[in-house]
């Protein structure tokens, strides 16, 4: 039998959601997981690339049917985390200092920072070369890295989406409204308006794996869900998307 240990920390002020803390043994394994509650009918549960478990449930919800429902999930949950610990997640620079390693479109690459007037970032070989008047004030090295990285997934992005956007027109997709967004689980959305998003973090993953996020989500703006019919359009707009899947499976979000 599963043994749940929970802690809560409340607020004076009122809240829409609520979440609590609980810890579920499941064989040698012990799963963290937090209970948020709110405004909904059912429960839920969503494991994430960072390795944390989410359950969201009704505010009414009696603690035991959320925890016969973790229970029963709990190989599900076991195994969705191996298969994350198992990836590679995307190494995410620390201190903004010389020597920290980065990646951009697949590959590797370190970086180099000085002092100079001209504010800039470069990739120069194996190094993304960075100027800022001061090379210590590591404020404005991030604020410069962070900017060559938005840049270059506008570019990127830019430039394939019309790639992909020329195989979907066969398919009756239209031109979507594209936004680039920090995200936190996803490599890319698509909204019931048409409007997809792109995770600036996707411009650190291979080509390959970039082109098929996006007709992923072009395929989305037919079909709003991962069901059959949405399979059998991605398929004939991108036969090899399995192969690609696996390659962006490799990687974790952090």
């Amino acid at each position: 039998m599963a043994a749940l240990s929970s802690k809560v920390s409340r607020s004076p002020w009122p809240m829409k959601t609520e979440s609590v803390q609980y810890c579920l043994s499941y064989g040698s394994r012990q799963i963290a997981f937090s209970v948020i509650r709110s405004q909904r009918r059912s429960l839920g549960i969503e494991v994430l690339p960072d390795l944390t478990v989410e359950v969201r449930a009704p505010k009414r919800a009696p603690e035991y049917s959320i925890r016969e429902f973790v229970a029963k999930k709990a190989p599900w949950i076991a195994r969705k985390l191996a298969e994350f610990e198992q990836c590679h997640p995307l190494p995410s620079l620390q201190n903004f200092l010389s020597g920290e390693t980065l990646f951009y479109l697949g590959r590797q690459y370190l970086l180099k920072v000085e002092s100079g007037c001209r504010k800039s970032a470069e990739l120069i070989g194996r190094y993304l070369w960075v100027q800022v008047e001061d090379e210590t004030d590591t404020a404005q090295v991030k604020r410069a890295v962070e900017a060559w990285y938005r840049g270059q997934a506008q570019e990127t992005f830019g430039r394939y989406l019309d790639k992909c956007l020329l195989i979907a027109a066969r398919h009756d997709l239209p031109r979507p409204q594209f936004t680039i967004r920090d995200m936190r689980t996803r490599w890319g959305s698509c909204s019931p308006r048409g409007r997809v998003s792109l995770n600036l973090k996707l411009v650190q993953v291979p080509l390959d794996c970039i082109e098929y996020v996006i007709m992923h989500e072009l395929c989305h703006m037919k079909h709003h869900n991962h069901s059959k019919a949405f399979y059998s359009l991605l398929s004939r707009c991108q036969p090899d998307w399995q192969e690609r899947e696996k390659v962006l499976n490799q990687f974790r979000l952090t």
